[in-house]
């Protein structure tokens, strides 16, 4: 293999070994993120509330620091009170509620 075969190699390498973290980072707030959808959406029938706690459940995850606190406190209140909405109607007076005790 000739030099600029062996540069191509160890360039493969280097962007796979960069690449490696962020993968795992990738993995592990997917996991979270499914954890968390699985816990709240147990006996929540509203299709409406699924999306809203799927939505909740990845913002936590993805956006954490104080920027985001009053979105993840929305948020919190969304996952804990959507839990085992039956109606899409339930789900939407939840949704209202949570938005106005938590204003983002």
């Amino acid at each position: 293999m000739d030099r600029s075969g062996i540069a191509a190699v160890a360039g493969m390498i280097a962007a796979a070994l960069l690449a490696a973290p962020a993968a795992v980072a990738q993995t592990e707030q997917m996991q979270q993120t499914a954890q968390c959808v699985l816990q709240a959406t147990r006996d929540t029938r509203s299709p409406l509330a699924v999306q809203l706690i799927r939505t909740a459940c990845n913002q936590n995850v993805v956006f954490t620091g104080e920027l985001y606190q009053k979105q993840q406190a929305y948020n919190e209140c969304l996952i804990q009170n959507l839990s085992g909405a039956q109606s899409d109607a339930a789900a939407a007076s939840i949704q209202s509620a949570c938005r106005t005790a938590y204003p983002r």
